[in-house]
């Protein structure tokens, strides 16, 4: 037994897919802080939350058994894992700024009979600033701000 414990500490970490105790791709949740969350987005893929889930990605219990949620983002950062957002005032926000995105010449990539759309901003990246009203409540709504 103090093999593996020696072992399990040994091993490499890395942040960018790193894997939980299940074998499954790691994701930071979106949630309530004090300070704004910035973050440089480099891709977004928008995808139902049981593909996500198939393709090993750690879904939260709470998201996968709520009715209320069924897609979801991630978006890949550039300082750390990567981003789950399933609330849906964040996910209205980036809704219509992908569309936005898509009008401007964004490649857009479908898969999974549309299940999952990929957005990827090649070398450029997308400054996202998203926050709640601390004293709002646990349903106060998301506020998403975007800058290239």
């Amino acid at each position: 037994m103090l093999l593996v414990v020696v072992a399990l500490m040994t091993a490499k970490k890395t942040k960018f897919g790193q894997m939980t105790l299940r074998a499954t791709q790691a994701l930071e949740y979106l949630k309530t802080t004090p300070e704004p969350i910035r973050k440089s987005v480099s891709k977004i893929v928008w995808l139902h939350k049981v593909v996500a889930e198939s393709e090993n990605w750690e879904m939260p219990d709470w998201v996968m058994k709520n009715e209320n949620y069924d897609w979801v983002a991630i978006l890949f950062v550039a300082d750390g894992l990567p981003l789950l957002v399933y609330q849906k005032s964040a996910l209205r926000a980036f809704e219509a700024h992908l569309m936005k995105l898509e009008s401007d010449g964004a490649t857009v990539k479908s898969e999974n009979k549309g299940k999952k759309l990929s957005v990827d901003l090649g070398d450029a990246t997308l400054e996202v600033g998203m926050w709640r009203n601390p004293n709002g409540g646990k349903y106060a709504p998301f506020n998403v701000d975007f800058e290239s």
